[in-house]
């Protein structure tokens, strides 16, 4: 059976030719007639490097020096039509020999289409790119629980260079949140109806907590599965709540005050002005000093309310120690407070005094101990009784007729600070009281 091997190349979806050394067009099949617009008479009257794009005509010249010298080759290229239009094609050229002459075969197929979609992904990632490089929010892709991109707003908010983070786990996650930060950016648990947004801390380079408001979404990241999370820095937010919450539990506890200690306490002055009885006159007479008490302790909580701000531990202790002409031996150390802290320190000290008899010796420290500053008051008194220790910082407990109030009023501005307050016994006699707050770096 005889092939018209003529009659199927022309049928062939390829593009085929034949080139001499020179680069002439021996012969072409109706493909490549058909992409380049040009008839097979024009294109046997001329050369490959007619349908060149100028820009490419030494890359031309070279393939075919390098398929005559023997070479097969593949390539990519680009050619013109008859009207000027520029397309690509893949080409792939190898040498044959006819009559004892060397030539150039060559097949090619046109990829323009494939091309135009291949550059527009390629703007379309790069514009995608540039639009979350540059971004203002902090983003975030995770996989397998590793980071495996941050942009530079990331890079920003924590402190951290790219390379120190990517390929790492989100050790940047406060300990205190990192089950959480696992189960979002690890685990994908974040697709709860109830909410689409999750907060929690990290620790900048510099060490300071910051708070971040995320919304998290899976995606394809180099052809793998990973998790996006576009950020949004919430630290103000946040410090605002705890501000609120904190002024929220003041006005409570002050309506608690006003409500039951004062109100019980003028019941009794009215009763003995309208009795007019001398017995219910002296009790009214304690129950005044008692309100005047309690006034005062008011005061000391209405500071709880004021601004947080760097206080100086020492210059308080020092202040108190020379009123009280007690011993103070102290650190220069910075935590956050009011002036608040001036009441706590003094209610304590005052309260060595008042219950811890006759010459009884009272030394205020504070000093540094890790991430906590410390305050301690120790007394050589008489000591708290361990049934009572217990309760002593309880609303309204007293042993000497006072108000009750000071040690809570302490011991909630402490906590409000963020710290903690303690009692223990002192050897070989007295109490030690030991005030905790985070230090200023902290």
């Amino acid at each position: 059976m005889r092939m018209n091997w003529k009659e199927i190349l022309d049928k062939t979806l390829a593009g085929v030719y034949i080139l001499d050394s020179e680069g002439r067009f021996v012969y072409v099949n109706d493909i490549v007639e058909r992409a380049t617009r040009y008839s097979k008479e024009e294109l046997y009257s001329g050369d490959i490097f007619k349908i060149t794009p100028p820009e490419e005509l030494e890359k031309a010249k070279e393939y075919l020096r390098r398929t005559i010298n023997g070479e097969t080759i593949f390539y990519e290229a680009r050619y013109m039509r008859k009207s000027g239009e520029v397309r690509w094609m893949w080409g792939f050229a190898s040498p044959i020999e006819i009559e004892g002459k060397k030539y150039c075969l060559g097949s090619w197929i046109d990829v323009t289409r494939a091309k135009r979609l291949e550059n527009e992904l390629r703007n379309r990632e790069e514009f995608y790119r540039a639009l979350i490089e540059e971004s203002l929010s902090p983003i975030c892709i995770t996989q397998k629980g590793k980071i495996s991109y941050v942009n530079r707003a990331f890079e920003e908010f924590t402190g951290y260079r790219r390379d120190e983070m990517v390929g790492k786990e989100l050790f940047i996650a406060h300990p205190e949140d990192r089950e959480l930060v696992e189960k979002v950016c690890v685990e994908g648990d974040y697709a709860r109806k109830d909410r689409d947004t999750f907060s929690f801390r990290i620790i900048r380079k510099d060490g300071k907590v910051r708070w971040l408001t995320i919304k998290a979404a899976r995606i394809t990241y180099n052809g793998e599965p990973a998790i996006a999370a576009t950020a949004v820095d919430t630290t103000a937010i946040h410090e605002m709540n705890a501000e609120l919450k904190r002024r929220a539990e003041y006005l409570s506890l002050l309506n608690s005050i006003l409500r039951h200690d004062i109100g019980n306490a003028l019941t009794t002055v009215i009763a003995a002005l309208e009795l007019d009885d001398p017995k219910l006159k002296a009790k009214a007479q304690e129950r005044i000093d008692y309100i005047m008490r309690l006034i005062a302790d008011i005061r000391n909580l209405e500071s709880a309310i004021d601004v947080l701000k760097p206080i100086n531990i020492a210059e308080i202790v020092r202040d108190i120690s020379k009123r009280y002409r007690i011993e103070a031996k102290v650190e220069e150390i910075f935590v956050y407070a009011n002036e608040g802290l001036s009441s706590v320190l003094e209610n304590i000290v005052s309260n060595a005094f008042l219950h811890g008899g006759e010459n009884v010796k009272v030394v205020v420290e504070a000093f540094k101990n890790g991430k906590w500053a410390v305050c301690r008051i120790s007394d050589n008194g008489k000591g708290i009784p361990d049934d009572i220790k217990p309760r002593i910082f309880e609303k309204g407990f007293s042993t000497a007729k006072r108000t009750g109030m000071g040690l809570f009023i302490a011991k909630w501005l402490v906590e409000a600070y963020g710290g903690k307050v303690e009692v223990r016994d002192n050897i070989p006699s007295g109490a030690v009281f030991e005030i905790r707050l985070p230090t200023l770096e902290d």
